[in-house]
C-alpha cells in the first residue's frame, strides 16, 4: 500500500515543520542555557537563604544543630543535600539539582531547596 500525499497534505506538513523549527529557535533565544539562576533555601515555610548558582561559587550550609540537621552543598551551578540525619534520606538521595523549577524537600525537618531563575524578563508591557 502506497501513501499518496495531496498538495494540501504537503503544505500542512511543511507548515508544521516550519512552526516546530521556529518554536525551537524561539525557545533557545528566549531561554538561553546560561541564564542566571539561584537557589532559595526555605526552613519552616520562611526563606532562610538565597545562594547564587554560578560557576566558581562554592558554599556549605548547615541547618539545624547536633541532631536534626541537613548539610547543603553548593558547587558551581548546582546544589544538593550532602548529609542529613533524617530517617529516610530522601533529600540526600535526590542528588544534585541545577535547573528551575527543580527542588529538594526534607519533610521531617521542613526544609525545601528550590532552583529559581534570576534572568531578567525582557517583556516591558503587555498590550491588548
Amino acid at each position: 500500500m502506497r501513501l499518496i500525499l495531496t498538495k494540501a497534505d504537503k503544505w500542512l506538513i511543511g507548515l508544521l515543520l516550519f512552526l516546530s523549527v521556529t518554536g525551537i529557535g524561539f525557545s533557545v533565544y528566549a531561554f538561553p542555557a546560561g541564564s542566571g539562576q539561584s537557589a532559595e533555601i526555605w526552613v519552616d515555610g520562611a526563606l532562610f537563604k538565597t545562594v547564587p548558582l554560578k560557576e566558581g561559587y562554592r558554599q556549605e550550609i548547615r541547618i539545624g544543630g547536633e541532631m536534626r540537621y541537613d548539610i547543603i552543598q553548593v558547587e558551581g551551578a548546582r546544589i544538593r543535600v550532602r548529609e542529613a540525619d533524617c530517617p529516610e534520606q530522601i533529600c540526600v538521595l535526590t542528588g544534585w539539582i541545577n535547573k528551575a523549577p527543580q527542588q529538594i524537600v526534607c519533610l521531617p525537618y521542613r526544609i525545601v531547596i528550590k532552583v529559581v531563575s534570576t534572568a531578567p524578563s525582557e517583556i516591558d508591557a503587555i498590550v491588548r
